[in-house]
């Protein structure tokens, strides 16, 4: 049974604007209540490599590679955020931190907007809102800076949905401008992470769903691809070339490392597996019964009746994981900012219906009219989402807190040592580490991002051991000495 209006929606213009205002401030104290820490929180090893790969770029060149997704370039407006935050700040992580945590909280906007837009509600949408502001199968998103990439994403792709349905719920079709909007931002999306790739499949989605489909005549299907299907068939165009230069092209990135492709159902499996438990923040995987009980559930909630924002929802459930499915290694957590939309609006709309059935059958049933439906309505509604905050709350300091408080300590700690020591090296000489303490090239990374010099001549003796000879001739020796950064000569 739908929720009734009365329950769901604010009773009055005025009630509506007070309501909408405290709503938004507890929002931004609930935000910051569970992401403030992240400010503190050092930079992952990853983060060294990303942020020396894109300062390696010349601006230029980055920004070419914004326009061109079927290059070898791996998300470049990732690389990007790096490269002018990296030459405003410098190895100072704060100023990262604090501009992921604001995007994050745009896209909790842009949730709740969406949400509404999607027909699902005031409430479900801010309890959808609420859902995003933290969490908990989902941590790094809101510690890692590595995971900027899945932020970044998730903004421009959730912006340009919002604005297209804007315009489709006004009865109209984007015109050349807003067309051109629209692929911009899809555009920014795409090149931030190649998670995107299927806003094409979803706009197509929502217009079968919520408007008028073609017919089975070919002439009937073009003029539809030329009227309400035109966003979709504009933004398959750079869908495509990120395809091809992720796979079509020898060094593209579905041949590389971990996100070799494999189209085994043995990955699928693992794949949905792990989404679901990330999804809905267990901190053990599901096992493979359970799994297809709960998709089974949702399937079944979302097409019991003609509800077409669950309807949606399973089918951004369903379709936004695709681009991840099929890596040998699985991906999961932040990843899967984009599937948790379609969650947290789903989940949102079916227990706000859970409530509202609660509420009247506590008012008949249990003859409690004098405290009014309305009043139970609102007490369900506050029991669950003070659960939900108490469960999140407990993941976090017991899992997230602990363990993303050691991330990137190492790192941190060579590069106060840099920052301690000073060094000053000649340019375009040769600098040779005896020994360092990381495992892979995160020296090498911090000297080219201290030094800020694309002509050092960087060498780890760890990796490569050079001769006496060779060393003798180097411009510049350091040394790493019981956790100590020494510069010999």
């Amino acid at each position: 049974m739908a929720p009734s209006p009365e329950v769901t929606e604010f009773p009055s213009a005025g009630s509506r604007w007070w309501h909408k205002s405290a709503f938004a401030i507890f929002l931004l104290g609930y935000f910051w209540y569970f992401s403030w820490d992240s400010l503190w929180v050092h930079f992952a090893p990853d983060d060294m490599m990303n942020m020396a790969s894109a300062w390696r770029t010349k601006p230029i060149q980055l920004l070419l590679a914004q326009l061109t997704p079927w290059s070898a370039y791996h998300r470049p407006l990732g690389a990007l955020f790096y490269s002018v935050n990296v030459n405003a700040f410098g190895l100072n992580s704060v100023p990262f931190h604090v501009e992921l945590s604001l995007m994050l909280l745009v896209n909790v906007y842009l949730i709740y907007r969406f949400g509404k837009l999607l027909g699902a509600g005031e409430i479900p949408a801010g309890l959808a809102a609420m859902l995003a502001c933290y969490h908990a199968g989902m941590m790094n998103l809101y510690y890692n800076i590595a995971y900027s990439y899945d932020v970044l994403c998730a903004f421009f792709y959730l912006a340009a949905f919002v604005y297209y349905l804007r315009i489709r719920q006004c009865g109209r079709l984007p015109g050349a401008g807003q067309l051109t909007a629209i692929l911009g931002l899809y555009l920014c999306a795409l090149n931030s992470k190649e998670m995107a790739a299927t806003f094409p499949i979803l706009v197509l989605t929502y217009e079968w769903i919520y408007h008028t489909r073609p017919t089975k005549d070919w002439k009937d299907v073009v003029r539809w691809l030329r009227g309400p299907g035109r966003v979709a068939a504009i933004t398959m165009i750079p869908t495509l070339m990120l395809f091809f230069g992720m796979v079509g092209r020898p060094d593209g990135l579905a041949h590389t490392g971990s996100y070799r492709l494999d189209l085994s159902p043995a990955t699928v499996l693992i794949s949905v597996t792990r989404l679901t438990s990330d999804l809905l923040a267990r901190s053990h995987q599901f096992r493979t019964g359970w799994v297809v009980a709960i998709w089974a559930l949702m399937l079944f909630l979302a097409w019991r009746r003609n509800s077409p924002v669950l309807r949606f929802c399973s089918f951004v459930l369903l379709i936004t994981p695709i681009p991840i499915m099929f890596f040998a290694e699985t991906r999961g957590g932040a990843c899967l900012y984009i599937p948790f939309v379609g969650l947290a609006i789903f989940a949102s709309t079916v227990f706000v219906e859970f409530a509202s059935f609660t509420a009247k059958f506590m008012t008949r049933a249990l003859d409690l009219r004098r405290i009014g439906r309305q009043r139970l309505f609102a007490a369900v509604v506050v029991a669950g989402a003070f659960l939900w905050a108490r469960q999140i709350n407990h993941i976090k300091n017991t899992l997230g807190r602990p363990t993303m408080a050691q991330l990137g300590r190492l790192t941190d700690d060579v590069t106060q040592q840099f920052r301690t020591l000073n060094p000053h090296v000649r340019p375009h000489s040769t600098v040779v580490f005896l020994n360092d303490p990381f495992v892979d090239w995160d020296m090498t990374f911090i000297c080219e991002l201290w030094f800020r010099d694309r002509g050092l001549n960087i060498h780890l003796q760890r990796m490569a051991p050079l001769p006496p000879e060779s060393i003798a001739l180097a411009d510049h020796v350091f040394d790493y000495r019981d956790g100590k950064l020494i510069q010999v000569r």
